[in-house]
């Protein structure tokens, strides 16, 4: 597993809000506070740089743009270590994007969102949740595959 350069995040960021996003935040907080936002590519390349001073170091981001409707919330979320609450940030189509930053991150560079078919799946499930069909799962797979390939051309 290696980590990103600076160009390969720097290429990224510029890709994510190159589009307006309406949300680009941290997926999982850090104990006791709330998800950091991103306004801007600077802020995300800013804190991603940051992260190659931490101990397995990775910036995961959500990523939600206004055509792609359906809704984000945020959740508690148990470690199970007994530190402070920390808070997720979810939704069905929420386009998830991963850059290991620190020399020991163990994980891959990605991008990935939930098929349609998978959410369906999954949403039997899931109590207080806006239904999946909320979501425009077109508008999901475009900006995910544009995303990717971002990515892939960037490594």
């Amino acid at each position: 597993m290696a980590t990103v350069s600076n160009k390969v995040i720097e290429t990224v960021a510029r890709a994510v809000f190159k589009r307006s996003p309406v949300l680009v935040t941290e997926l999982y907080s850090s104990a006791g506070e709330q998800p950091r936002r991103y306004d801007s590519a600077e802020d995300l390349c800013e804190h991603g740089r940051a992260l190659q001073w931490v101990s397995g170091g990775m910036l995961l981001i959500g990523v939600h743009y206004a055509d792609m409707g359906g809704s984000v919330r945020t959740r508690p979320f148990d470690t199970g270590r007994g530190e402070s609450a920390r808070v997720t940030v979810s939704g069905w189509g929420l386009i998830s994007i991963l850059l290991p930053m620190a020399i020991d991150a163990n994980v891959s560079a990605r991008v990935q969102a939930l098929t349609e078919r998978a959410a369906l799946a999954r949403e039997r499930g899931a109590l207080e949740v806006p239904p999946v069909c909320d979501w425009n799962w077109k508008a999901v797979d475009s900006h995910k595959r544009r995303l990717q390939d971002v990515l892939r051309k960037a490594l």
